[in-house]
């Protein structure tokens, strides 16, 4: 039996769906434990471009069940949406997906309180309005609607109108989107309607499929550093990415997990706002977005791209206790002459190696930076660790000997099989 679990190590982005795509070939289940829409997982079947927002990545392996855990807030309608392209895609889902029943469901009323928080508020978080936010907010404050509320309909549409109400009498929705969001509503019933027969006692399944000694792929959405406790707040999602979520998100304990697999590429991005130490505003950045197609899977907002930070990767592998990583993008250095690693941060003349010093001001320090030659050349089509460049190898060494964990994937391209295993 093995259960892996598989966690963004940087800002998200990080090409999470791809690698459990590659590992959910032996999984009898996909689990994720948190967030909602906001995702998203691009991953390949033949040379098509599947992106995923909610389903769990391992959809596309046969006869691989796929758990959406109570810790993810879940969009009907963009699940709906979802299930579509699927369809389209001649991807069989039907009797494979299954939904906790206490996981929190996003209403339209929820998307609005979004968008207006983002409009009103002078320090905009460069949310994705997809209403994950006030989700938990609501999960939290206890008068959240759960995935078991779907099941009694006039019970729910009297629940969702009652939040819609309160929404407006607290000044979070202004009267006159009143309208809009009904008729938004009556979708939302619909296609809710739609899912109900997901609905399953996901935790027995889960613990059952632990006992027969079944392999068990646990996925993550975002990256450590968008955890609402250890990252970079307040621009941070409104869940635990990282792999303390996995207790809280599917009801299974840390005891369980034989292997935590940190992504990270290998060079860094960031969408959305918040400190980024190594952020490019020059021609090396422009580099990084073309060459890595940097450009969000769910928004389509263009990636904030920079060097790879050491200082935040170590950070990561403590938070999460990494017993690996995999290494993704590491083509896309093909381009640069001259290649860089963060290994330290310098505020106002203190030096530090440790990003949790500085982690409440991050946006006031300067990175402290190793160069290294480039390889310039083309990692296509390289299958052996062996063969690659001596250069690649230094990149590489370094970062293992940096963060303390060694790295055993390397990915070099978007197919499914444009992987390096690391014996």
């Amino acid at each position: 039996m093995s259960i892996t679990a598989v966690i963004g190590g940087q800002w998200g982005d990080e090409g999470k769906g791809k690698i459990v795509d590659l590992m959910s070939r032996e999984a009898n289940m996909v689990a994720r434990f948190q967030g909602g829409a906001n995702a998203g997982h691009t991953v390949y079947r033949g040379q098509k471009k599947i992106i995923l927002h909610q389903v769990p990545s391992g959809i596309l392996t046969d006869d691989c069940k796929c758990i959406m855990g109570n810790g993810m807030v879940i969009d009907p309608v963009e699940l709906v949406e979802e299930l579509k392209m699927l369809d389209e895609e001649g991807v069989n889902y039907k009797g494979w997906i299954h939904i906790a029943p206490n996981a929190h469901i996003v209403t339209p009323v929820h998307k609005y309180i979004d968008y207006r928080n983002e409009q009103k508020t002078n320090k905009k978080i460069g949310t994705t309005c997809r209403g994950i936010g006030p989700a938990y907010v609501d999960k939290y404050n206890r008068c959240g609607i759960r995935a078991l509320d779907l099941k009694d309909f006039k019970n729910l549409k009297k629940q969702v109108i009652k939040r819609l109400d309160l929404a407006i009498s607290s000044g979070q929705i202004p009267a006159d989107d009143r309208k809009n969001i009904l008729e938004e509503i009556e979708i939302f019933l619909i296609n809710s309607k739609s899912i109900i027969y997901m609905l399953e006692d996901t935790f027995s399944m889960l613990h059952d499929m632990v006992s027969c000694d079944k392999n068990i792929l646990i996925e993550g959405a975002q990256g450590t550093m968008l955890d609402v406790n250890h990252g970079t707040y307040p621009f941070v999602t409104s869940s635990s990415p990282s792999s303390g979520g996995i207790t809280t998100g599917l009801g299974l304990p840390l005891t369980k997990v034989n292997r935590i697999v940190g992504i990270f590429k290998a060079y860094t991005t960031r969408v959305g706002k918040g400190p980024f130490p190594t952020e490019l505003d020059d021609n090396n950045g422009e580099k990084f977005r073309k060459h890595g197609k940097e450009f969000g899977a769910t928004t389509g907002r263009s990636r904030r791209c920079g060097w790879f930070d050491a200082v935040e990767a170590k950070y990561s592998v403590q938070i999460n206790g990494f017993t690996e990583i995999t290494l993704t993008k590491l083509d896309i250095l093909d381009h640069f002459p001259e290649i860089k690693i963060c290994v330290g941060y310098d505020s106002n003349g203190v030096k530090t190696k440790q990003m949790s010093k500085f982690i409440s001001n991050l946006s006031q320090v300067k990175p402290i930076y190793k160069t290294f030659n480039g390889w310039n050349r083309s990692l296509v089509g390289i299958s052996s660790y062996k063969d690659l460049p001596q250069e690649a190898k230094e990149y590489i060494q370094f970062i293992e000997s940096f963060v303390k964990a060694p790295i055993r994937i390397i990915s070099i391209g978007p197919g499914r099989d444009e992987i390096i295993h690391l014996d």
